[in-house]
This record gives structure tokens, C-alpha cells and sequence, in this order.
């Protein structure tokens, strides 16, 4: 069930009318309690070659018609950096697109110079376009960039120690022009804090996919510097979903499937006199 405004207040107190007055006062912040992800209608998955690595296997596919029936969109791995290519991207867009699931690839960011922002940016946009994917056609969200921690070995990740503000900036600027669309950025708060110093307003003007796990009706922190709350939140990475074999990254929207629909270039409203 949508909600427009999620977030309701609530003071844990012993005794209402102190707790209360200490709140007016500032001696003590109020709990935030949330919605949790069940409470939202639209739900969706990202996938990529993970997926379909099972039991030991490399070659498990996804029957995207199951995936389709009880979802409402999902994002696909297309690339990494400037020299990786998710190798089940192509054949999972087509299957993507003949479904009935809003769609759109996403890019791992992993810099490895200081100003390699474009030559990520040419990497993504060319692999994208060569399984198909416009930013305008039937069934099509904006592109996605992912900015998140890098994997470092034994369950470990540590920050990116070549990102720097402009590699995002001009990443996002080449992509928005390519495509025509504003890009979604799929980050988390923690990420912003840690790594970037607290500075998100790289990020400010882009939709929001974030990540926060386990916390039940807390919703993912707001980003500093971002000026938006979320758009699309991952809630789990170890759910379930039809028609994928293992564990699944499972999302929700925070609005309507008409308003999910209004992100593509297909559901956008038309100037008038058109």
C-alpha cells in the first residue's frame, strides 16, 4: 500500500507527559518510526551474474516470466569500471524486455584513476546500448550508477581509494547526455560517511536507490548533501523470488506503479497541445 508519507513520530516514554515536555525541550529526540518495506506496493529485484552462479553451477537462468509475475521492475549489472561486462547482461535484457517489468541496467563504479569518470561513463553507455537499451523506449527506467564499497577478499570491503567527486560528476553528466534522462544513484548513507567524507552533494538532483538491511520499519538514512530522501530501497539481499534460484536482492518503490511507470520516457506527461 503507498504511502505519501511514511514516516510517523513516536515518543517512547514512561510517562507520557514528561516525555513529552523533555522532547519540547531538546533533552531528549524523538523515535522515528518507519515504514517497513511490506508496506509498499511495488516491489522489484536486481540481479546480475551472481545470480546464476547455483550449487556450484554457472549457467542457472532466471525464468524472468515467473520473476515478472510477482514483481514490478528490476536492474540489471551491465558493466564494472572501465573493463568489466556482467556476462549474463545481454541475454537478460532481452529476456527482461519481452516481460511485463519496468527495466534498466545499472555500473558498478570501481575508479582505479583519478579521472576515469568518462572512460566508465563510454564503457556503460556502449554495453547498454549494444543489448538494447535506449533510456526511451516501452518499459524503460533511467540508467543506474552504483557507488558502494569495493570487495576485498575474505568477506571484507573497504572504500575505493581512487574516488574522487568529479569521477561521479562527470560519470553522471555523460551518461545523462547520452541517454537524455537523469540517472538514478544506487548508494547508501554509511557508504557517504565513510568514504566520501560525508560529502553526497555529488548526488543532489539524482533519484535515490538505497541500501539498509534487517532494520524492519527503519528506512534507509538520509545521504548528506543529497537534498532527497530515497526513491527505491533495497531491503534485503538474501530474499526470495520467484523464478530466481537462491538468494535474491529484493526492492521496493515509494510510489505507485503509475508513478514507477512516469520515471520511463513512455510514462512521462506530454507538453500540452501534443
Amino acid at each position: 500500500m503507498h504511502r505519501t508519507s511514511p514516516v510517523r513520530v513516536r515518543v517512547a516514554l514512561t510517562g507520557t507527559v514528561v516525555g513529552a515536555a523533555l522532547v519540547a525541550l531538546g533533552v531528549i529526540a524523538p523515535t522515528v518510526e518507519a515504514a517497513p518495506p511490506s508496506s509498499y506496493g511495488v516491489g522489484g529485484v536486481d540481479t546480475s551474474h551472481h545470480n546464476h552462479e547455483v550449487k556450484g553451477r554457472a549457467d542457472t537462468a532466471i525464468d524472468w516470466n515467473r520473476v515478472a509475475a510477482s514483481n514490478s521492475f528490476a536492474f540489471l549489472k551491465a558493466t564494472e569500471g572501465d573493463f568489466n561486462k556482467d556476462g549474463w547482461f545481454a541475454r537478460d535484457y532481452a529476456a527482461v524486455s519481452r516481460t511485463s517489468l519496468l527495466r534498466a541496467p545499472y555500473h558498478f563504479f570501481h575508479p582505479r584513476t583519478t579521472a576515469d569518470g568518462a572512460a566508465q561513463a563510454r564503457h556503460f553507455v556502449a554495453t547498454a546500448r549494444a543489448a538494447g537499451y535506449r533510456g526511451n523506449r516501452a518499459g524503460e527506467l533511467p540508467p543506474v550508477l552504483d557507488v558502494e564499497k569495493l570487495p576485498a577478499g575474505g568477506g571484507r570491503e573497504v572504500c575505493p581509494k581512487a574516488l574522487r567527486d568529479q569521477q561521479l560528476r562527470v560519470f553522471l553528466s555523460d551518461v545523462k547526455k547520452a541517454f537524455d534522462v537523469t540517472p538514478i544513484v544506487y548508494t547508501r548513507a554509511s557508504f557517504v560517511k565513510e568514504c566520501m567524507a560525508g560529502k553526497g552533494g555529488v548526488f543532489a538532483g539524482y533519484p535515490l536507490w538505497l541500501a539498509r538491511y534487517g532494520s524492519h520499519a527503519n528506512e534507509p538514512h538520509q545521504v548528506p548533501g543529497a537534498g532527497r530522501s530515497w526513491t527505491f530501497w533495497q531491503y534485503t539481499t538474501t530474499g526470495a523470488s520467484p523464478g530466481i534460484d537462491g538468494p535474491a536482492d529484493l526492492n521496493v518503490f515509494r510510489g505507485s506503479r503509475a508513478e514507477l511507470r512516469a520515471m520511463t520516457k513512455e510514462g512521462a506527461p506530454r507538453p500540452s497541445g501534443s
